[in-house]
C-alpha cells in the first residue's frame, strides 16, 4: 500500500516537472489581432513562426506587437514593458540585471541587444544621450543580427536618427529599405516615413504626395489599417502647415476616431496634429484642449508629451493663465530637459 502511494506520488511530481518546464517554454507572441501562444521555431526579418500542438503558423512581422519568449529572465519581460510604454530609462536598469551567462537561447540573447540599443536610441532621440553612439549600438545589432525580426525595426530607428540629425536624404534610403521586405505593410510604413522626412524638410506638397501613395497601397489587414491612419495623420499634418489647417483638423479627427485605442502613440501624436492645425487656423482654445488630452492621457509618450508641454506652455500664457504656463514649462524642464522642445 505504501508502495503504491509511493508510486502515485512520483508519478504526480514527474508530471507537474513536465508541466512546469512546459509551460516555462511556451512563447506568447502579442499581435495587433490578439496572441498566440506555442513555441516559437523559426525566426527572420519577415516574422516568424509559431509551432503549438504540431501545427505551424506563420505570424508576419507587420502584425507582431511583442513576443515574450519562455523561460527568459523576468528582469527581460519588465524591461520589454518598460521599453514599449516609453520608460528608457527603466529598461535600461532592468536590461543590465540580466546575466547573459545564464541566457541559453539566442532569440532571447537578441532581445536583450535589441531593447539596449532601442533604448538608448529613443532617449538620444529625446536629447538625452549621444546620437553618435547610440547609432553605433544599432548598426551592430544589425550587423550581428541579420535574421532578427526587429531587423526592420532597428533600421527604420536608424532613419529616425538620421532625420533627426538633419540628413534626410541618408533617412530616406534607410526608410525604403522596409519596401524592398515585400510585406505589404512595410511598402505602406516605407511611404509614410518617407513622407515625414519630407515634411521634415519643409516640402510639405511632395511629403502630401507620398502619403497618399501609402493611403492608397493600404490594404485590410490591421498593420496595413494603421500605416493607412499614420499616413493620413502625416496627410493632415502637412495640409495644416500648407495652409488648409480646417482640412487637416478634419483628417485627424477621423483619425482619432479610427484608430485602435491601444495605439497610444498614433493618438499621441493625433492630438498633437490637432493642436497644430488649431494654431494654425488661430483657434487658440481648441488647440489648447488638444494639446491638454496628450498632458492629461498620453504623458507615457515622452516625445509627443514633451510637444504638448512646450506649445501648452506658450498658451496658457496667451489665455493669461501665467502659473498654468509656468507649471508646464517646469514639467518640460524636469522631464524632458535634453528634448529639443525644452532646447527652443
Amino acid at each position: 500500500m505504501i508502495r503504491k502511494h509511493s508510486l502515485t506520488l512520483t508519478a504526480l511530481v514527474v508530471a507537474a516537472l513536465v508541466t512546469a518546464t512546459s509551460q516555462a517554454q511556451t512563447d506568447r507572441v502579442r499581435t495587433y489581432s490578439g496572441a498566440q501562444t506555442g513555441e516559437v521555431t523559426k525566426v527572420s526579418p519577415l516574422g516568424v513562426v509559431i509551432e503549438r500542438g504540431g501545427r505551424e503558423t506563420p505570424v508576419s512581422v507587420a502584425d507582431i506587437r511583442s513576443i515574450q519568449y519562455g523561460g527568459e529572465p523576468s528582469a527581460l519581460t519588465q524591461a520589454r514593458v518598460n521599453a514599449l510604454s516609453g520608460a528608457y530609462e527603466k529598461a535600461i536598469s532592468k536590461l543590465g540585471e540580466v546575466s547573459m551567462a545564464d541566457v541559453k537561447r539566442d532569440e532571447i540573447k537578441q532581445d536583450v541587444a535589441f531593447y539596449k540599443a532601442y533604448c538608448a536610441a529613443k532617449r538620444a532621440l529625446m536629447g538625452d544621450g549621444s546620437m553618435t553612439d547610440a547609432g553605433s549600438e544599432l548598426n551592430s545589432f544589425l550587423n550581428a543580427n541579420r535574421q532578427s525580426y526587429h531587423f526592420l525595426e532597428a533600421t527604420e530607428l536608424i532613419g529616425d536618427m538620421l532625420v533627426a540629425l538633419g540628413n534626410n536624404d541618408a533617412a530616406i534610403k534607410k526608410y525604403e529599405l522596409l519596401a524592398r521586405s515585400k510585406i505589404p505593410a512595410y511598402k505602406v510604413r516605407s511611404a509614410v516615413l518617407v513622407g515625414k522626412a519630407l515634411q521634415a524638410e519643409g516640402k510639405h506638397e511632395e511629403a502630401i504626395q507620398r502619403f497618399s501613395q501609402a493611403e492608397t497601397m493600404a490594404g485590410d489587414s490591421a498593420a496595413d489599417k494603421t500605416q493607412a491612419l499614420a499616413a493620413k495623420l502625416g496627410r493632415a499634418v502637412s495640409l495644416g502647415a500648407a495652409g488648409k489647417a480646417d482640412e487637416g483638423a478634419d483628417l485627424v479627427r477621423s483619425v482619432i476616431a479610427e484608430a485602435d485605442p491601444e495605439e497610444k502613440g498614433l493618438h499621441a501624436d493625433a492630438y498633437n496634429a490637432l493642436g497644430g492645425c488649431y494654431l494654425a487656423a488661430g483657434q487658440t482654445k481648441e488647440a489648447l484642449f488638444a494639446y491638454l488630452h496628450v498632458d492629461l492621457l498620453y504623458d507615457a509618450q515622452p516625445a509627443a508629451h514633451a510637444e504638448a508641454l512646450y506649445h501648452l506652455g506658450d498658451l496658457w500664457d496667451t489665455i493669461g493663465q501665467s502659473s498654468k504656463a509656468r507649471e508646464a514649462r517646469q514639467a518640460l524642464k524636469e522631464r524632458y530637459a535634453a528634448s529639443q522642445w525644452a532646447q527652443k
